[in-house]
């Protein structure tokens, strides 16, 4: 017995140590599936994609390869042929390519390979280097600047770098002499360029400049390998030092011999005299299982966490080496391929160490077998007695005279072996780095499918994948990098490189997710619960972390949490405001003043602490929610909240209940609550003490705590589970019984009652009780349904007290069923009846030879009957059909035979015939179906008929023969024809196969060639339908069809072609109602069956068409019922037979479908319309929303009218000229006799109203009135003269203005047509902006624009680097002059007072600037604005003395007035920046745009499309709009559409693509059309310069320069732009311009000095690129006289220079009907079409809230000295002048016209004349004067007429808002100045500034000694002697200084 025991503890034990292991497993498989999936975007800081992503070839090359930081935040990126530098938010600053075929040693240049970024490292040996090698040109290397990656300090040797794929690993570390080297590992073969040399494999480099750069002698550093070394395959992934030594970790084979690949590190000792001491050992990973994980992939060497330090047993700052390896393909380490089963191993540097010094050791005492036997040289010795000294690893040599050689390159035999600490089958890890995060060492590891794997090492076996976060699609590469103070990572993938956060703890949304207590799988060791926030965080993120437990740790041993609630949980409804006490754990302590409350749903109740304790009361009455209906409780969240956060920050349920509404004993025991039961009272309540009855009975609920013996559902009364099914015939009489229990006293009961729920309704009967059992009396219970042969139906309970008369119902817990039966109920024959269950006790009844008898209870039948087992036969079988009706000849087909009496049994059935033959019954017996039918396989037959019988055993033994006639028909199927004939590859083709008899048989399946094609529908005699499945491209086969086995096949084949593609949907708008036709480009269109589109889901779906394979049309989808809003951007997709990508293709392009509200079409008012004029205008509500002209369709009757104009409001269409007849396009509504109009807006029909035609005019009516018309022209006309003599250009004004008035409401609707499209094209620019910016110009340039434009001298930038002694001396004092208040004053004023003619304006400007300039490089602005006030102060004070106050300011003659011009501009310059000029710039792009959107004549440069009327071209030339392709690379892969027109010149033409292709970038980096060649390209070798040049001889002496059409350039033709070419078509030279980035494009075949030249020689405007020739007159557009210019070139005219009245009127001979028809459209389609951005440009200089406070501070000055005077009185509008003079018209009108000052632009003349007419709108809009029309009014003036009054209230209003602003404090005010010297600090040379200064004033030294002497306070300061003091100074002799010196 004992022995039997101790074995089952035995086997206990096994049992248990089985489980235990499971769970371990279990355990192991559930912390890797628990990691999280993290997203990117909660992650990424920045990012950079490969901008060199091109074609499908240079896709495979084009990847990123390495990249590094240097110490002033910039990154460095190398890359498949580019290096780029990138700012610290990776945005890109420069790029560099890599490949220059152009070298001489380019052997195997990068047209034919790809250079592959090798090595990129910061050379902290010096400033500013960067070294970067490459794989080509023989592996050289070059060190360039940090700051420009275009510059090549130095070019190494070759040989330093591998090629493409061969690994290299790098390291700058000391080496001999302690000076710093570049140690480099290279896979070492012989697969170098075309095979000509091999690689040094690990060498040590100099990094000193010159010819030897980066050079390593043989015989001191490098490792030489033999040649069969080639054979080894050293893959190295990583290098480091440590305490003296380079090491390098790498896969390879064991040795020379072996054909096992093992890891290895080795080393190198960094300061010995030569390599020789390199030793390698062998690196293990092991996993689990014992598998080994031979190939590392990547590692990292780092210091281990406190809690990974302690599992390992480390010491103080003992080191590890994190590696991740994976298996190899094949039998484990016979491959260098890995296989996606990667591991994570950690290894002890003290192990390494150890197995280092073995390795020594052993190649030292042990011999040869340590030796490295593909490494030259390599040798061991057998020393047994040499100690082991440490220098040995350094020098392998005796310490003694004889310098003995101990060995040379050694290596280990056993590997330094480590477990993983973490296994992942199915990931192939390809970097790693880790980091330190209090205690935890958490490892980063990228993979090869570019995701990130974070990883917790939690001890040295075991470690935590506890997030993925997917990166990328293509693999992370070896180089991470993360900051360990700021948690900042940089991970490099192919083809991007990523700043990120290391963590990212909001994702974490519980606190025990956040520190890791679910069960030890979750949480971030970054991360820790912020408690009174109730977030998870970083420690630094959480307010007062290091307080209580306000923070809790990652891996903390609780979270926060209400662990108990006392009294209760739960109170009833009823009870109200109870003390609540909460136990919290961790609850923090609060500040002084601070308090916790409790929160029960929204009621909020202070709460008191003691400890972890909270007291607080539950709510009132009005503070419980209502319970739910149907439910007992209602729940409420009772939270905790501090008023420090005001956050609830934990939480737990609390439930307010109600016992009543309980109506069963069982129910109101055992619910959750303290509910009591009264059984006399029969209710449920919380308090038993309310049941009054004397003899009550409670019954305690289950969850009272009160102790009783009654409690609990058991003691309730009520029914015992049945012990037996009770079966009750229809309609029967029968009694029921019932046990039950707990029943109270019979005395107390009055009486009892049993109820059935029979279809709805009771059936009830009384009961009689006998103890425990009650009995139901007889009755007969029925129910009506024919379908049910029985029914299941529920039993109740009742009884009566004999007191309250009350009825209570028993509990039933049990489900207490009876069943009601019919035998007559689906049991139509015999053999059904007396199969059916025996307790039925259903027999076959009144079966005899003439009847056929029905089934009835036993007990019921009185006439013959048949039972089961009374030997008495059923009827013969009646056959009834077959199923199916058809079979193919060859037989084979399952045949259901149906019928009555067909077997009680299956063995019954003795055969089935077909014909004359048998029909197989074998394996077909699971398909009988009793008495009903039986299947049977048919055998083959001639076609035909036949007809079926069967046989059956009768129960007498007896055969039973069938009756009826049933027959099966044999087919012969064939198969004629299918469409179609192809489809693509993914399948989900409907495939039509047409033949004969194609639905004979039971299993009919069709395939194409051997894969299945699912039939769809049923098949019918001549058509069957199947639906292809997914197939490779290009397979064919026939079709073939199988009818039950029987195979047909088709003579023709199918065949798969590739999947349909789609490249682009236009266009992308549509209403809500949807009809829009949608064009679809793309591939393979044809190829599909089932073409449709589909938005939201795919019930919202249209279909396409067309037959083209790259174009179909879809009808963009109703979606009315999708969306009840007005406007929606919808993602769409396309079913295309089975190809699923296309479902989501605009969610995968990142297009949408943009829908909008439908139109609304008004009628016709009272319902009818008369015909007036030619066209008809039919009005409504948002007509033009996503709608063209030629979409919609206007019907009158059953004719067309032609839409010519549509608007937001109204469209206008050409009415038939003939009246179309009554009714309307469907030939109906002709009630009237009128047309009807209806129109058609894709799905919208909207019926509008009847049009009535005018009657037909007789001929001789239209002869009369045509006389008469004529006679009143004539009479008219005199008028008319007359009155143009009377009234004049007065007259002539006014009509003008109307003219324009009225075309300019005629022309609304087509501006607003021409803004849309000119938003599109904004729309890009503003895009654009967005990323590059605004070309601003320079501080530097900014500031000469404004300081210096049209000024002789400007001060140099630099300071000398030799300056004059004598010079630098004087110019200080001469500074120290200009500081003395006193001095400056006099200086200025002495200055201004001099007269023209000794000191010219320009002079006096000229120091104005200087003097500026010199404030600020000395940051004195604030000075200088405290001498301007006085002065301005002064000179107002002389004004109003003298009555001139309103000439101040108004010009710039004298040098206060351009201080202050000065001043305005450099305190504007933050406001221009930041608010105007964004409004500025692109309203310059906006007139650029609309200008060349027409013919701009190349030699007067009118334009058709302008502002200024001087500018426009008033000839009507006619010209077509063409888009080129213009090539960017000589393979065409990159190409841009630059819109044009074909009567463009070439130089137009070139200065068109050069904009479009730089953009926004500034125009002074770009080249310009005079330094580019246009080259047309036409085939594959055609190419043709084009030039301006007519070659053609002239017939006069007028040259026509050359246009685009001269050419016969077509649209889309391909063009490129060449480098400059002396002698057209001279050279086929290559493209100059090449893509860079996503957007912009860089010049690479000019060199520097050619750039240079070129670009200095740039014109301000295109010109006509042809020479002049005597006598010869050039044209373009028109043929013009010459007329007199100016010396800038523009044409002189009188009167200010502009187009006066008088030029246009009669006297002139030009008609105002020609400009109302020509001119005038053009200047208002102009001005409507760019006026927002007017506006918004005016809008934003005359914002208050912009203003500077320098502004505000000057108005106010202006109004203080005003009042102080009082000024305004008299001259209402004398401040608004003066502040109109010194903003306004000082800067911005300025800025305006030149915003070449600001921006790094070229303006064109078309341009800036219409700037001209803009900036003189805002002059006049300043100006207080009404003007009156006449005769030298401006036509331009005119243009804005209307406009300038709102403008006009503007600026008042600006003014006023200025002035309402609160006054600006000095401080700010300085601020502010300072702010601006800042700007423009250090811009220009100091010591040149004060020395152009001096040179100006000098000859005025002595009227300023003059004036010295004359002030007392100048006299006082002794500044007269100072003034000649600087004058003696410059005055010495050289050696006469030299001795002062």
């Amino acid at each position: 017995m004992r022995i039997m025991e101790s074995h089952g503890l035995r086997h206990n034990a096994f049992l248990l140590l089985v489980c235990l292991s499971l769970s371990i497993t279990c355990m192991s498989v559930c912390m890797v599936s628990a990691e999280w999936s993290g997203d990117l975007s909660d992650y990424e800081l920045a990012s950079f994609d490969n901008p060199d992503i091109l074609g499908e070839n240079e896709r495979r090359a084009s990847k990123f390869n390495h990249f590094t930081l240097s110490d002033h935040g910039d990154v460095y990126v190398g890359a498949v042929n580019w290096l780029y530098r990138l700012s610290g938010s990776l945005e890109e600053i420069q790029n560099v390519t890599t490949c220059d075929d152009s070298r001489q040693d380019s052997v195997m240049p990068c047209h034919l390979t790809n250079n592959y970024n090798k090595i990129l490292v910061v050379d902290s040996t010096r400033p500013n280097s960067l070294i970067t090698c490459g794989g080509v040109y023989e592996g050289i290397c070059q060190l360039r600047q940090l700051q420009d990656i275009g510059v090549e300090v130095q070019e190494s040797i070759e040989k330093v770098a591998g090629f493409e794929d061969l690994t290299t690993v790098s390291l700058i570390a000391p080496g001999r002499g302690n000076n710093q080297m570049l140690y480099a590992a290279v896979t070492y073969t012989a697969v170098n360029n075309n095979g000509m040399g091999i690689f040094p494999a690990i060498t040590r480099r100099s990094l000193l400049l010159g010819g030897t750069y980066l050079s390593a002698p043989d015989d001191t550093d490098t490792v030489p390998f033999i040649a069969a070394a080639q054979n080894v395959l050293i893959k190295y992934v990583l290098a480091f030092g440590y305490n003296g030594f380079t090491y390098f970790v790498a896969s390879q084979k064991e040795d020379l011999n072996s054909a096992q690949y093992v890891s290895k590190i080795s080393r190198v000792c960094q300061r010995g005299p030569n390599l020789d001491a390199y030793t390698e050992i062998t690196l293990q990973c092991s996993g689990s299982d014992g598998s080994v994980y031979s190939l590392v992939q990547a590692a990292h060497f780092g210091p281990a966490g406190p809690d990974l330090a302690v599992s390992f047993g480390l010491t103080a700052d003992e080191q590890v080496l994190y590696a991740v390896f994976a298996k190899n393909q094949g039998a484990p380490g016979t491959s260098d391929v890995p296989i996606d089963h990667s591991a994570l191993c950690v290894y002890r540097m003290t192990d390494i160490l150890a197995a280092f010094r073995e390795a020594v050791r052993g190649c030292i005492q042990d011999g040869i077998t340590y030796s490295v036997n593909y490494l030259e040289s390599s040798f061991c010795n057998s020393f047994p007695t040499v100690r082991i000294e440490d220098r040995y690893f350094c020098i392998p040599v005796t310490a003694d005279v004889n310098q003995v050689s101990l060995f040379k390159s050694a290596k280990g035999i056993d590997p330094v072996p480590s477990t993983a600490v973490l296994e992942l089958p199915g990931t192939l890890m390809s970097s790693i780095i880790t980091s330190i995060e209090v205690n935890h060492t958490v490892a980063f590891i990228g993979t090869s499918r570019g995701h990130l794997l974070k990883v917790q090492i939690e001890s040295n076996t075991t470690g935590r994948l506890y997030e993925r976060v997917s990166l990328d699609t293509s693999p992370v590469l070896t180089d991470i990098k993360i900051n360990d103070t700021t948690r900042v990572m940089h991970v490099l993938t192919e083809q991007k490189i990523i700043k990120m956060r290391a963590e990212n703890c909001g994702r974490y949304t519980t606190c025990e997710t956040c520190i890791g207590t679910d069960a030890g799988n979750d949480g971030d060791p970054y991360c820790g619960w912020c408690t009174l926030e109730r977030r998870c965080t970083r420690y630094s993120d959480c307010p007062s972390p290091d307080v209580s437990t306000r923070w809790l740790a990652y891996n903390a041993a609780q979270c926060i949490n209400i662990t108990n609630v006392a009294p209760y949980d739960n109170l009833p409804i009823t009870v109200t405001e109870q003390q609540i006490t909460l136990t919290v754990q961790q609850l923090p302590d609060l500040g002084t003043g601070q308090s916790y409350e409790c929160h029960f749903g929204s009621f909020e109740s202070p709460a008191t602490k003691n400890g972890e304790v909270l007291e607080c009361t539950s709510p009132p009455s009005d503070g419980i929610p209502a319970i739910p209906q149907g439910d007992d409780a209602v729940h409420v969240d009772l939270s905790v909240e501090s008023s420090e956060t005001l956050v609830q920050f934990t939480d737990t349920d609390f439930y307010f209940y109600e016992c009543s509404t309980h109506t069963s004993c069982v129910s109101c025991v055992g619910s959750r609550w303290a509910c009591d039961w009264c059984v006399f009272e029969n209710r449920c309540t919380h308090e038993s003490s309310t049941c009054t009855r004397p003899d009550e009975i409670i019954i305690t609920g289950n969850n009272n705590p009160t102790a009783a013996a009654v409690k609990g559902p058991e003691f309730c009364p009520q029914l015992l589970n049945q012990t037996a099914e009770e079966l009750l015939p229809n309609g029967i009489m029968r009694r029921i019984t019932v046990m039950t229990t707990n029943l109270p006293n019979v005395a107390e009961m009055l009486s009892y009652q049993c109820s059935l729920d029979v279809e709805g309704s009771p059936q009830a009967v009384n009961a009689d009780r006998n103890g425990d059992i009650i009995t139901c009396r007889e009755k007969a219970y029925t129910y009506l349904s024919n379908d049910e042969p029985e029914l299941e139906v529920k039993l109740s309970v009742s009884w009566t007290d004999t007191i309250s008369g009350v009825v209570h119902i028993l509990d039933d817990i049990h489900g207490f069923d009876v069943t009601l039966y019919k035998c007559e109920v689906q049991k139509p024959d015999c053999s059904r009846c007396v199969t059916a269950r025996p307790v039925l006790e259903c027999v076959w009844c009144g079966a005899v030879p003439s009847e056929s008898g029905v089934c009835k209870l036993n007990e019921i039948c009185s006439e013959n009957m048949v039972t089961l087992d009374n030997g008495l036969n059923c009827p013969d079988p009646v056959l009834s059909e077959v199923f199916p009706l058809t079979g193919p000849i060859e037989g084979n087909t399952v045949i259901d035979v149906m019928g009555t009496d067909i077997g009680r049994r299956f063995e019954d059935v003795v055969s089935v015939t077909v014909g004359d033959k048998p029909c197989d019954l074998a394996g077909l017996n699971s398909d009988y179906e009793i008495g009903a039918s039986v299947s049977c396989r048919a055998r083959a037959e001639s076609e035909g008929a036949e007809l079926v019988t069967l046989t059956v055993t009768g129960a007498d033994g007896t055969m039973q023969h069938s009756s009826g006639t049933v027959n099966f028909n044999f087919k012969h199927p064939a198969i004629t024809a299918f469409q179609p004939s192809l489809g693509p590859e993914a399948g989900g083709t409907a495939v039509s196969v047409n033949g004969t008899a194609l639905n004979t048989g039971r299993d009919i399946e069709a395939f194409i060639g051997d894969n299945p094609c699912n039939i769809t529908g049923q098949p019918v005699e001549s058509m069957l339908e199947c639906t292809t499945t997914a197939a490779q491209v290009g397979y064919k086969g026939v079709v073939k069809v199988s009818f039950d086995g029987a195979m047909r096949t088709s003579s023709d084949m199918y065949t798969y072609t590739e999947n349909p593609t789609i490249t682009e949907v236009s266009p992308l708008k549509s209403i809500i109602s949807g009809g829009r036709t949608l064009t679809v480009t793309g591939t393979f269109l044809d190829t599909c069956q089932n073409r449709q589109i589909f938005v939201g889901d795919s019930s919202n779906k249209e279909e396409c068409k067309g037959e083209s394979a790259t174009e179909m049309s879809c009808i963009s989808p109703n979606i009315t019922a999708l969306r009840s809003i007005t406007e929606v951007n919808a993602t769409f997709g396309f079913i295309m037979d089975g190809v699923t990508k296309l479902l989501t293709w605009s969610e995968v392009n990142d297009v949408d479908l943009e829908y909008f509200q439908d139109p609304v079409y008004d009628e016709f008012e009272n319902g009818m319309q008369e015909k007036v004029g030619e066209t008809l205008t039919i009005k409504g509500e948002r007509i033009n929303s996503a709608i063209t002209e030629e979409e919609i369709i206007v019907r009158i009757g059953s004719d067309v009218c032609t839409v010519s104009l549509i608007s937001e409001t109204a469209l206008v269409c050409t009415l038939p000229e003939k009246d179309p007849g009554p009714g309307d396009f469907m030939g109906e509504d002709d009630e009237k006799g009128l047309p009807v109009v209806w129109v058609q807006h894709s799905n919208l029909k909207v019926r509008i109203g009847y049009i009535q035609y005018p009657p037909d005019v007789p001929p001789f009516v239209i002869i009369v009135s045509s006389i008469c018309g004529a006679i009143l022209v004539c009479i008219l006309f005199v008028v008319i003269c007359f009155g143009a003599q009377v009234y004049g250009a007065k007259r002539e004004a006014r009509l003008i203005v109307e003219d324009m008035r009225a075309l300019e409401a005629d022309l609304a609707d087509e501006v607003r047509q021409a803004f849309a499209e000119l938003q599109t094209d904004m729309t890009d620019l503003t895009s654009d902006l967005e990323g590059i910016g605004m070309p601003f110009v320079s501080h530097r340039e900014y500031a000469t624009n404004m300081l210096f434009i049209g000024q002789e001298i400007t001060p140099d930038t630099e300071d000398e680097e030799y300056p004059n002694e004598q010079v630098e001396r004087a110019m200080v004092k001469f500074s120290q002059l200009l500081s003395n208040k006193n001095f400056l004053l006099l200086f200025i004023q002495t200055l201004d007072a001099e007269s023209s003619a000794k000191l010219s304006i320009r002079e006096k400007q000229s120091i104005a600037s200087l003097l500026t300039v010199l404030m600020v490089l000395e940051n004195k602005l604030v000075y200088l604005t405290d001498v301007m006030i006085t002065l301005m102060t002064q000179l107002i004070e002389d004004a109003a003395d003298s009555d001139r106050t309103r000439q101040l300011f108004c010009r710039t003659e004298t040098m206060l007035e351009k201080l202050m011009s000065n001043w305005v501009a450099l305190c504007l310059y933050d406001q221009l920046k930041t608010d105007t000029a964004y409004p500025l710039f692109v309203m310059y792009r906006a007139i650029k745009y609309r200008s060349e959107n027409g013919p701009i004549d190349v030699i007067t440069g009118r334009s058709r499309f302008s502002l200024n009327y001087d500018k426009l071209l008033q000839e009507d030339v006619e010209f077509n709009a063409l888009t080129l392709t213009v090539a960017i690379d000589e393979e065409g892969d990159v190409i841009k559409e630059v819109k044009v027109l074909d009567v463009d010149t070439i130089s137009q033409v070139k200065e068109k693509i050069l904009d479009a292709i730089h953009r926004n970038h500034p125009f002074s980096e770009r080249p310009s059309a005079s330094q580019v060649s246009l080259e047309w390209r036409h085939g594959r070798s055609g190419k043709l310069v084009l030039t301006d040049t007519d070659m053609r001889p002239l017939t006069d002496k007028w040259r026509r320069i050359n246009m685009l059409k001269d050419f016969h350039v077509g649209d889309h033709a391909l063009v490129t732009l060449v480098e400059k070419q002396d002698v057209p078509n001279a050279t086929l030279s290559g493209s100059i311009l090449k893509v860079q980035g996503s957007a912009s494009y860089v010049n690479i075949s000019f060199d520097e000095d050619k750039l240079r030249r070129r670009m200095s020689a740039k014109r301000r405007y295109t010109i006509a690129e042809v020479e002049a020739q005597e006598g010869i007159r050039d044209w373009h557009l028109t043929q013009e006289e010459e007329w007199p210019t100016d010396e800038d070139g523009h044409p002189r005219r009188k009167r200010g220079g502009c187009i006066s009245l008088d030029a246009v009127t009669f006297r002139n001979k030009v008609s105002r009907h020609r400009i109302k028809e020509i001119s005038f459209p053009r200047l208002l389609s102009t001005k409507g079409i760019v006026q927002e951005y007017v506006d918004n440009m005016f809008q934003a200089i005359l914002s208050a809230k912009s203003a500077p406070k320098a502004i505000k501070y000057l108005f106010d000055f202006f109004d203080s000295q005003a009042y102080r005077h009082d000024l305004s009185t008299a001259d209402p509008d004398l401040v608004h002048i003066w502040k109109s003079n010194i903003l306004p018209l000082r800067f911005w009108a300025n800025a305006i016209k030149h915003p070449d000052y600001i921006f790094d632009i070229r303006p064109s003349r078309t341009v800036e004349a219409s700037l001209d007419v803009i900036a003189q709108l805002f002059h006049d809009a300043h100006d207080t004067k009404t003007h009156r029309l006449g005769r030298e009014t401006s036509i331009n003036k005119l243009l804005y007429g209307r406009e300038k009054t709102k403008y006009h209230n503007d600026v008042v209003s600006f003014f006023e808002e200025v002035e309402q602003l609160p006054p600006v404090p000095t401080q700010e005010l300085n601020k502010e100045l300072y702010k601006a010297c800042e700007n423009f600090t250090g811009l220009f040379s100091k010591l040149s500034t004060l020395d152009q200064l001096w040179k100006l004033v000098r000859r005025f030294k002595q009227k300023l000694l003059d004036e010295i002497e004359n002030n007392e306070r100048c006299k006082d300061e002794n500044l007269d002697g100072l003034l000649e003091e600087i004058d003696n100074i410059l005055s010495e002799e050289p050696d006469v200084a030299d001795a002062a010196v």
